[in-house]
């Protein structure tokens, strides 16, 4: 009788802290009648017979995670296999794990940073079959993650009836996984998987590389050499910074694929770059187009048709409308000095403008002064 005060205490707390569902508290207090343990902070930690499992309920009902310790720390993951997953196989083939079982293969998704452990876990039958009878009961994922081998899945993936014959049939399945990780790490050096690849940090850095340096010179190049007709330059920037998107993301997931086969990772650096190369792309044509023009000025006598000042940041800056000298009925708005602002008069003043034809065919505007 004061073991089950206990642990119905035990259960009022924890669901007091943690708020779980009827169906939640009704498992968990059935696991406690069945094994020997405790609801804490962490969750359910509880021992059936010679095995060791922990049960945690993910907030707000939106899942739950099981797991079971190990005494090796390393790394895969095991989902199933979505279709842009089978889109990414295709595109970057070395990223595909293989398990000498094709249907296996063709059904899951492994991610691993321990490629030697992973192989000897999942190459054999029994270890796919339990990985597979786990992810067809509704888990998301089984993980080694760290010491513990654990899955991961929505509520919906414990039943309400015999929900305690699922949670210790699912641990009796990751016990055996974990004793195939202990085999391997009797009979093999083992070393932790680092924390940081160099190979991911180092994409990280070229995708930060490329957004810096694109938007620098994107800036520098748009102030500097700044084009009669930026529209022009969409196009171009487009028909090359569209298409190169392709190899930068292949080059990346082929980067980071030798230690690593993260499909989620490598999704995330596509993205990334899908934004960061077209960037760089419009920079560099922006900013070759005046850096690499050596052609000479050509001068141009035009009429200042209007002219603005707008405050920006709490700093005044200046607009003068000139006429155009490409196209008629069309007008040319440029940044002016407050000097100059004071000193034109609108359909008036004429201003002398030097232009170049840019090194890629994209006139830029050089200079202009006050005709006296």
């Amino acid at each position: 009788m004061t073991a089950a005060i206990t642990h119905l205490t035990l259960l009022a707390e924890g669901a007091y802290r943690t708020r779980f569902s009827k169906a939640d508290k009704e498992l968990i207090e059935q696991l406690l009648q069945r094994c020997e343990g405790e609801l804490g902070k962490a969750g359910l930690e509880a021992r059936h017979g010679d095995l060791e499992f922990k049960l945690n309920f993910l907030p707000k009902q939106q899942g739950f995670v099981l797991s079971v310790p190990c005494p090796l720390a390393g790394r895969f993951r095991v989902t199933r296999q979505g279709a842009l997953d089978r889109w990414m196989k295709i595109f970057v083939p070395a990223l595909q794990f293989r398990s000498r079982d094709s249907r296996f293969d063709s059904d899951f998704n492994v991610q691993t940073r321990d490629l030697e452990l992973t192989s000897f876990v999942l190459t054999k039958q029994p270890n796919r079959a339990i990985v597979g009878r786990l992810l067809d009961r509704g888990v998301r994922a089984v993980h080694l993650s760290g010491d513990r081998v654990e899955v991961t899945g929505p509520r919906k993936g414990l039943p309400d009836k015999n929900a305690t014959d699922d949670v210790l049939n699912m641990v009796a399945e990751l016990s055996q996984l974990a004793a195939c990780v202990t085999k391997f790490s009797a009979h093999h050096e083992v070393r932790p998987s680092p924390k940081t690849d160099l190979a991911v940090a180092g994409s990280w850095a070229a995708l930060v590389f490329l957004g810096v340096s694109g938007f620098a010179m994107l800036i520098a190049g748009g102030t500097q050499f700044t084009p009669v007709l930026p529209s022009d330059f969409v196009w171009p920037c487009l028909l090359i910074g569209l298409p190169a998107i392709a190899p930068a993301a292949t080059l990346l997931a082929l980067a980071v694929q030798r230690r690593t086969s993260p499909y989620e990772l490598v999704r995330l650096l596509s993205v990334v770059s899908a934004l960061v190369v077209p960037l760089f792309i419009s920079g560099s044509l922006v900013f070759a187009n005046g850096v690499l023009d050596s052609s000479p000025a050509e001068e141009r006598v035009v009429t200042v048709l209007d002219r603005k000042a707008k405050k920006n940041d709490g700093d005044m800056r200046y607009r003068a409308c000139l006429q155009s000298w490409w196209a008629v009925d069309d007008v040319r708005w440029v940044r002016i000095s407050k000097a100059t602002y004071d000193a034109i008069q609108p359909n008036s003043t004429r201003m002398l403008v030097r232009t170049r034809p840019g090194r890629l065919g994209h006139e830029w505007l050089d200079g202009y002064s006050i005709v006296r």
